[in-house]
């Protein structure tokens, strides 16, 4: 993985820093199927600036998830609008890493990620919040 990418754990908000409650680092999706994380190309993630991230997918046993289709929407429930990009997963990385390509967040604030995971015939869901 390249060492660009830096591994997203606690953050406090200082100018468009992610932040995160205490062991929020991994998120368990709605069913239990899927543990999903991702890294960041640009830490802290800016406002208004394409960026990249890898998404790593495993089971809840931690068995990263090979051949898996990743949706990814979300928005501000907040000001009632969504994402002003369609992030992308273009591309399997092995080891369960996942390439999502054309992330952008354009303003300060509370955000949520809906990220859906399908692979070996189970589809599944979780909200991952960010605050930007």
């Amino acid at each position: 993985m390249p060492s660009r990418l830096i591994v997203v754990a606690i953050f406090a908000l200082f100018g468009g820093t992610l932040a995160y409650a205490a062991d929020e680092t991994s998120w368990l999706t709605r069913s239990g199927y899927y543990r999903i994380s991702f890294t960041s190309e640009l830490m802290p993630i800016p406002i208004n600036r394409i960026h990249s991230w890898t998404v790593h997918v495993q089971t809840a046993d931690g068995v990263p998830i090979e051949n898996a289709t990743i949706a990814v929407t979300g928005g501000m429930p907040a000001h009632d609008h969504g994402l002003p990009t369609d992030p992308k997963a273009t591309c399997s990385m092995g080891s369960g890493n996942y390439l999502l390509e054309g992330v952008r967040f354009h303003m300060n604030g509370e955000w949520e990620l809906f990220v859906t995971i399908e692979a070996n015939g189970r589809r599944d869901t979780v909200v991952i919040p960010l605050t930007i």
